[in-house]
């Protein structure tokens, strides 16, 4: 009974492995924007452990769909930051998709050298680069 390990979850909650070696930001931004739960599960056929994601069904659906629009933003972030810190100017992120704003202006407290960016209501005036996400487009001006 020493290695007894069972958590008891509820009835109608699932679970779904997700990649290893994701961050740790990105799966606590996971946990707090898709209502999920986090775990890792150890597969005794196999003698390997491996990270899934425990929810409802609904939320489950919704986790897959913003795990990549997470991770890709936040890469695309530290990019931008990184370069509008080499340039010394501060970059303005727009973006029409309340759903993007929203994790864009979540993301931005994550990452390193976020004084050089800033997530703004308005289109940016001047010159801008369209950057894609998925399906989604963000416009960086300065």
């Amino acid at each position: 009974m020493e290695n007894f390990n069972f958590k008891c979850y509820d009835i109608d909650e699932k679970e779904i492995p997700i990649p290893p070696g994701l961050p740790q930001s990105i799966i606590a931004r996971l946990i707090e924007i898709c209502n999920v739960k986090f775990d890792i599960r150890e597969d005794e056929i196999y003698n390997v452990k491996y990270p899934v994601l425990i929810g409802k069904e609904e939320d489950l659906k919704e986790a897959k769909k913003y795990l990549e629009l997470i991770t890709e933003a936040k890469l695309t972030l530290r990019d931008i930051a990184r370069l509008a810190r080499r340039f010394k100017v501060k970059a303005k992120i727009y973006t029409d998709d309340e759903d993007l704003r929203y994790i864009l202006d979540v993301l931005s407290n994550d990452i390193a050298n976020k004084d050089y960016i800033e997530i703004v209501e308005e289109m940016p005036e001047g010159d801008k680069e369209v950057i894609e996400i998925g399906d989604k487009k963000i416009y960086v001006g300065i």
